[in-house]
């Protein structure tokens, strides 16, 4: 799969470059910073080099929406998902071996993603991941996507069986029949 494109949230701000000026990171920091950077722009099959042996990262978010639908509903993410995604760089802090990124996937849901069919929607969805460094290469990720708005984005939260405000299309509460954001009186 080809990497796709990655930018920086605010147009004006170059995230990567303000991380690495910052005078408080020590070299490692630094390094650690331009790994997970090289790393996101990588081909996937060019990254294990880059890796220790048995890395697997874990995904929170996306990876879990096909446990919500019947088995067998489709791959999970490939290039064809959203084939004119674009990452933009939010946020990124170093500290001693780990690295924290926050980005924002946009994009146009074309094809299969984690058994979901594809839509044709545009979305923008938020998306962290959490690495450690061992020896110059990566030992661990986590990612954590918002997997709430996609599927809003999407307009499949209906498909999930969850009960909807009709006006706003929130999950309710299902023991008070709120909206989850609403406060009591």
């Amino acid at each position: 799969m080809t990497p796709h494109p990655i930018t920086n949230a605010d147009p004006g701000t170059d995230v990567m470059a303000a991380a690495l000026a910052d005078p408080t990171l020590t070299d490692e920091e630094r390094a650690n910073i331009a790994l997970v950077q090289m790393f996101r722009a990588l081909p996937f099959a060019e990254r294990a080099r880059h890796t220790v042996p048995g890395f697997k990262p874990s995904r929170i978010g996306m990876a879990g929406l096909a446990a919500l639908l019947p088995a067998g509903s489709g791959p999970g993410f490939t290039g064809a998902s959203v084939p004119d995604r674009v990452d933009r760089i939010v946020d990124i802090l170093a500290h001693g071996d780990r690295v924290w990124l926050a980005w924002l996937i946009e994009g146009t849901h074309q094809g299969p993603l984690y058994g979901l069919a594809p839509t044709g929607k545009k979305l923008s969805v938020l998306e962290t991941g959490h690495f450690r460094i061992r020896d110059g290469l990566l030992a661990e990720a986590w990612f954590f996507v918002d997997e709430f708005a996609l599927l809003s984005q999407l307009g499949l939260l209906d498909r999930l069986g969850l009960p909807l405000d009709a006006e706003r299309r929130l999950p309710l509460d299902a023991e008070r029949r709120l909206p989850l954001d609403a406060k009591e009186s």
